[in-house]
């Protein structure tokens, strides 16, 4: 029989955990990111415009970038026609999304999943790579799914100009990318009191590493639920419920449940410092909210069924596994990515499903290409699954791992 003091149990520890454990760590990488964005981005449009024949590299490029940010840029170039479709799916291919967070914090805490973030971002790159190059060789479009060897459809809205046709200038594809409109009071709510969201992540950040460092110190260390905020244990998991909270507040001002990153909150952050401050927030305030759910549904999994973790995790490790996961990829928006990301970190998934995952899924980079080019997105789902199934099949059965 569960009791309720086991339910709040779970809440609490899976609140400060998700804040302590992920949050953190994500704020300061999002944080990072997003300011390289901010102070390439025009350079890495240019590139990408002087250099059609790598244009599938660079696309991967800015796909593997942790976010969204990068890959959200290129739909823009597509849909004026400046880059190529191969171009498009080796950047969906590479692309992780906000879900790249999450696993870089679990290396960042656990130096066990180093080698499994390096050796999916690499694969993700490669076959992104490949795939785009294959795709622009068997001249493969959204009218053309089957390049040369098919039947050629109807495009609902051909790209605006031809790769070699215009000279546009990198600010008129970051116009391009719109901006947010001010007003209501999720606007007001996001950019008054992401101030304080960040003064909560400074204080949790010192504690992280502290934790980390007691946990270095001491195997044995653990860090007891206390909900007296004048000692240690329970002033940390105050912090870590605080901004566990505050994150929630966030997330529920955006507009948007499954996503985070669109084109007006990209546009604000190549534009403005402080925008970037307000949507890396923002961003880490989503990544929060889906990991916190996953832990949760884990953990009540768990705790209703009688389930171990071990016994979760030899559903996660075979065919089914690969191919669930490779479809899950298929939803638009980083939400549910994270959630199959994060049940990788907790062991319930094996490394080819990650794989299938993290190949198949496109952030929330389809969105404005959905809404630029609808043929083009909804190709370019199954063009991306293929090469997910593909090679999560393959490491399956060459029983890869980490």
């Amino acid at each position: 029989m569960v009791t309720s003091s086991e339910v709040l149990e779970v809440i609490v520890v899976s609140m400060r955990d998700a804040f302590l454990a992920v949050t953190v760590f994500v704020a300061a990488m999002v944080l990072l990111f997003s300011w390289l964005q901010y102070i390439t981005a025009g350079k890495f449009v240019d590139a990408i415009r002087a250099n059609k024949r790598w244009q599938p590299v660079i696309g991967a490029l800015m796909g593997i970038t942790p976010g969204c940010g990068g890959a959200i840029v290129m739909m823009p170039m597509y849909a004026r026609g400046y880059v190529t479709y191969g171009t498009v799916i080796a950047t969906l291919i590479a692309t992780l999304g906000d879900a790249a967070f999450v696993l870089i914090g679990a290396a960042v805490t656990d130096s066990s999943f180093i080698a499994p973030v390096i050796a999916v971002h690499l694969i993700s790159f490669i076959v992104g790579v490949f795939w785009g190059y294959l795709v622009d060789g068997l001249k493969i479009t959204p009218r053309n799914p089957l390049g040369k060897f098919g039947p050629t459809f109807k495009d609902d809205k051909p790209p605006e100009n031809s790769v070699e046709s215009e000279d546009l200038e990198a600010h008129e594809i970051i116009d391009d990318l719109g901006r947010e409109e001010a007003g209501g009071w999720r606007y007001f709510l996001l950019h008054q009191g992401y101030t304080v969201w960040w003064m909560v992540t400074a204080i949790g950040l010192i504690f992280a590493v502290l934790l980390l460092v007691w946990n270095a110190q001491d195997s044995e260390f653990n860090l007891e639920i206390d909900y007296n905020p004048l000692t240690l244990h329970g002033f940390i998991t105050w912090i870590g419920l605080l901004g566990t909270s505050l994150s929630v507040i966030l997330y529920i001002s955006q507009k948007n449940w499954i996503r985070d990153d669109t084109e007006a909150s990209i546009g604000d952050k190549l534009y403005s410092m402080r925008e970037t401050m307000i949507h890396s927030a923002s961003e880490t305030a989503f990544v929060t909210f889906w990991v916190m759910a996953a832990y949760l549904v884990f953990e009540f999994s768990m705790l209703f069924s009688g389930m171990t973790e071990a016994d979760l995790a030899r559903y996660g490790d075979g065919l089914i596994a690969v191919v669930l996961a490779a479809f899950i990829g298929l939803i638009p928006g980083c939400g549910p990515q994270i959630i199959a990301i994060t049940a990788y970190t907790k062991d319930l998934i094996s490394f080819p499903a990650l794989t299938a995952n993290a190949i198949s899924q496109d952030g929330d980079a389809l969105f404005p290409l959905l809404v630029r080019h609808r043929a083009a997105s909804l190709w370019a789902t199954i063009h991306t699954t293929i090469p997910a199934l593909i090679v999560g099949i393959v490491l399956m059965v060459f029983e890869v791992s980490f």
